[in-house]
């Protein structure tokens, strides 16, 4: 008899519960479409350039790349290139490269609706030593990078360090994910497998940042020498502050109990990112491990 009473008892709560709930309907305004652009260039290389349009919260299709914009870059504001659609679905520069120190202003003008951006590529810093280790730790076998550079004074700086490699048979990098090998607060956050950085901590001083790879990237079916590339990027704030909140919006991810991360956004009239770096590469020849390595 008192199961029964209980059992009464938890289905009178559980429908009193249920009947509290109170759905409401809200009604999210449509505020209409704006051109996206996304361009992280570099000194001296092509811009490449990807534009959309904003779409509606409640939008179940994924943004397209929009293939009919007119999309200029000018420097300083006296030379202008507008850049070419390409099957890539990018649009490409073909008479500017950009330059350290120089102003550069883009437009990309979608159905009637121009959203623009400016950048500034920040100054080379250069890597001034590097020394090389093998260690094996709990976690697995590596091998480090101690990367030391000089930072200027009286100014704030931000830098991307990765590393990549150069990979038979495919032009460019290959980025290699890093990870730290001390607690250095310094490393500011890790993004797309490299770190990025802000000198606060080390403002004016000479620093040593040790980064750690999987020793298997030393592998070469081949056993021919493997080139790494320590680079540098000398990065604009507003390249720090797009990767900071890329990154920490990942992190959040789609937890219910993460706060939502705007991702951060310098462009006019739209959306997107429009920054420079300038990048300063630091190469050293490694010996392949060999085909004996065993993979893990």
């Amino acid at each position: 008899m008192k199961k029964i009473k209980r059992y009464i008892l938890f289905v009178i709560i559980l429908l009193t519960v249920i009947s509290c709930k109170k759905y409401i309907d809200m009604k999210i305004p449509d505020k209409g479409r704006k051109p996206v652009i996304n361009c992280l260039f570099e000194a001296d290389s092509t811009f490449i350039v990807q534009v959309f349009q904003s779409h509606f919260i409640l939008d179940q299709a994924q943004p397209q790349p929009v293939e009919n914009a007119l999309v200029t870059i000018t420097e300083n504001e006296s030379v202008t290139d507008t850049l070419v659609y390409s099957s890539q679905r990018y649009y490409t520069g073909l008479h500017l490269l950009p330059q350290i120190g120089k102003t550069y202003k883009i437009e990309a003008i979608v159905n009637g609706q121009s959203a623009t951006g400016t950048e500034t590529i920040p100054s080379l810093q250069t890597i001034t030593k590097i020394d090389t280790l093998t260690h094996c730790t709990q976690d697995g076998d590596f091998f480090g990078f101690n990367v030391q550079i000089k930072d200027p004074a009286q100014e704030t700086n931000y830098y991307l360090l990765k590393i990549e490699k150069t990979v038979s048979g495919y032009s460019g990098y290959s980025t290699i994910t890093i990870s730290a090998n001390s607690d250095d607060l310094s490393l500011d956050d890790q993004w797309q497998g490299s770190y990025i950085i802000n000198d606060n901590i080390f403002n004016g001083k000479t620093k040593v940042f040790p980064l750690d790879i999987a020793l298997s990237n030393l592998y070469n079916y081949n056993d021919s020498i493997n080139t790494f590339y320590i680079s540098l990027y000398s990065i604009s704030k507003d390249y720090y502050l797009y990767a900071k909140t890329v990154q920490a919006q990942n992190y959040s991810g789609n937890s219910p109990f993460s706060e939502p991360i705007m991702v951060y956004n310098n462009i006019k009239n739209g959306y997107g990112i429009f920054a420079g770096a300038s990048v300063y590469r630091y190469s050293i020849k490694v010996p392949s491990i060999g085909s004996g390595y065993p993979m893990k």
